[in-house]
């Protein structure tokens, strides 16, 4: 299994209030700017997908300019007004053609325009529970009304952990609905929708439709599968997603210990890339950042690499860590930072605030699994060195299934004082031994531990 020797990090209160406003500013600045390169990104992913070539594609806003042979203007035009977002297409030395919007009636709910492709049904019938759920470029908008405010509560939790601040969540609830088989694991059906980066969810009764941009055709067939079983057999499935053959991103970020950070990969357009580098140097500064992150040709934009910005404001008070998205399975170490009290297995309120990136981690990637183990300093007897380093692991591990992680990924061990990351006859030293570590990798490699 991929070994993540972590240890919980430090954030005081003022810090991540400061972080946390920054981030949001940097959410509204790339909001505004990466509009236009989104439409580029899925205008030629669209094509890519439909097998149609073009000389040339640009925008003028959200205006598609295209070169083209004229025989295959009206190809290129059907293709392209399939994508959400683009109000008109334009040929060289031609009027714009304005793509017909799909028609809508009654109470129906379209696809967000933070979705990508996504087929939907035009009218929800009187009575009908419904939801639908729609991820592109890190951000989700979630829309519907369901019978359940149980279940409302528990989406909404889940999905402020995995989404968070990229996240619009106007689901209602309306106990004059009819029941219907989904309704209780509505949280699970949202957090399975960044397994492709591209993804929307239309449930309505007992009817759904799964759709999409994937990778490839394994992508594909874990997100259909995964969806098909959160909603359970009782629904009718309709998988419509597209494979676009891209490869999947690469990036490794590390600190490793000097007051440096490091980027590498290779990303999918120079808006991730932008914004990835430009969070590092907002949150460490442009004099501790080298930035050796590159371009590449067809790689797929994936959920995570829209989440690690946020890692670096969680990360930022930990001397050393490092973290690494491989074909978007995540694994790193991080350690020093923040450490429990002596003799206490009780969370400290700095490794709280760190808890809920493993969670949303977790929670989103249900081929992941988790290893807590638990550590001491060497004070006191062996025994209850042993019982003290359990009950940290145990109490982590509670943290997370209470958050909605499922109970069955994760482990807790204890190892005492037997392996120190500090000195022990240092009082630093001690505390930075008193601490967890996670170890985070596929699920069939947890039994090995």
């Amino acid at each position: 299994m991929v070994r993540s020797d972590a240890v919980t990090g430090s954030l005081r209160v003022g810090f991540l209030v400061t972080a946390w406003l920054a981030l949001v500013v940097s959410a509204v600045v790339f909001g505004i700017t990466h509009g236009q390169a989104e439409l580029q990104d899925d205008a030629e992913t669209a094509l890519a997908a439909a097998g149609v070539d073009v000389d040339d594609l640009s925008f003028d806003g959200r205006d598609a300019v295209v070169v083209v042979a004229e025989e295959r203007r009206a190809e290129v035009a059907a293709v392209l007004g399939g994508v959400d977002g683009i109000r008109s297409v334009r040929f060289a030395g031609t009027a714009a053609v304005t793509p017909e919007p799909t028609p809508t009636s009654g109470t129906s709910t379209p696809a967000p325009s933070a979705a990508g492709p996504v087929a939907t049904s035009s009218t929800v019938p009187t009575g009908t529970p419904y939801l639908v759920a729609s991820l592109r470029a890190g951000a989700v908008v979630i829309e519907g009304a369901i019978p359940d405010a149980e279940a409302a509560a528990r989406l909404d939790a889940i999905a402020q952990l995995v989404y968070a601040p990229y996240l619009e969540n106007r689901l209602e609830v309306d106990p004059s609905l009819d029941a219907a088989s989904w309704v209780a694991q509505a949280p699970v059906i949202v957090a399975r929708l960044p397994i492709v980066g591209t993804s929307s969810i239309d449930v309505r009764g007992e009817e759904a439709t799964l759709s999409g941009l994937a990778p490839t055709e394994i992508r594909l067939a874990q997100a259909a599968g995964a969806m098909q079983q959160a909603l359970g057999p009782g629904v009718a499935f309709t998988n419509d997603m597209i494979v676009t053959g891209f490869t999947p991103p690469f990036v490794h970020v590390e600190a490793p210990g000097d007051g440096t950070v490091t980027l590498t990969g290779v990303m999918p357009n120079q808006e991730v890339l932008d914004l990835i580098a430009g969070t590092a140097i907002e949150v460490f500064g442009a004099e501790a950042v080298t930035n050796d992150l590159v371009l590449g040709t067809r790689v797929d934009s994936t959920f995570s690499l829209y989440r690690l910005p946020l890692t670096f404001v969680a990360f930022s008070a930990v001397p050393q860590w490092e973290v690494t998205i491989d074909d978007d399975l995540i694994t790193g170490a991080l350690r020093g930072g923040a450490t429990f009290a002596s003799g206490s297995s009780q969370l400290s309120p700095q490794l709280l605030e760190l808890m809920p990136v493993a969670a949303g981690i977790l929670i989103r990637n249900p081929t992941l699994g988790m290893v807590i183990e638990g550590h001491t300093d060497n004070i006191g007897g062996d025994d209850s060195n042993l019982r003290l380093s359990i009950a940290r692991a145990e109490a982590a591990r509670a943290w997370l299934i209470e958050a909605g992680v499922e109970p069955e990924g994760v482990v807790a061990v204890g190892y005492g004082e037997e392996r120190p990351i500090g000195d022990n006859s240092t009082s630093d030293g001690r505390a930075v031994n008193r601490r967890v570590e996670f170890l985070l990798g596929p699920v069939d490699a947890q039994g090995g531990q």
